[in-house]
């Protein structure tokens, strides 16, 4: 702090606050990996989270929604009481949540 300055009038910014725009990003991180080559080809060839055969799809109100996958798995996380890192959008973790494995 300046000695000058009768007080402190940096930014303070608590990152673990999650906003709205942290809920949107994570929600549109978790879509487009749904949405990915990677787990198209991979339900393509083993049928694991094809659309419809996934543990979040009771959930889902439709697939031709915008978001529907990350709609659906919010429901279910809501419903059992589990919490969602909204400030992970890492592909791994994103991975974990398509599979089941988290905390």
């Amino acid at each position: 702090m300046d000695k000058n300055k009768l007080f402190d009038d940096t930014p303070y910014i608590d990152k673990t606050v999650v906003t709205d725009y942290d809920k949107k990003k994570w929600k549109e991180a978790f879509q487009n990996y749904c949405d990915s080559d990677k787990i198209r080809k991979e339900s393509d060839l083993t049928g694991l989270n094809a659309c419809g055969y996934w543990y979040a799809c009771d959930y889902c109100d439709g697939s031709d929604l915008p978001c529907a996958c990350a709609k659906a798995m919010l429901q279910y996380f809501f419903e059992t009481g589990r919490q969602v890192d909204y400030k992970n959008t890492d592909e791994k973790y994103l991975d974990k949540l398509l599979r089941g494995e988290y905390e």
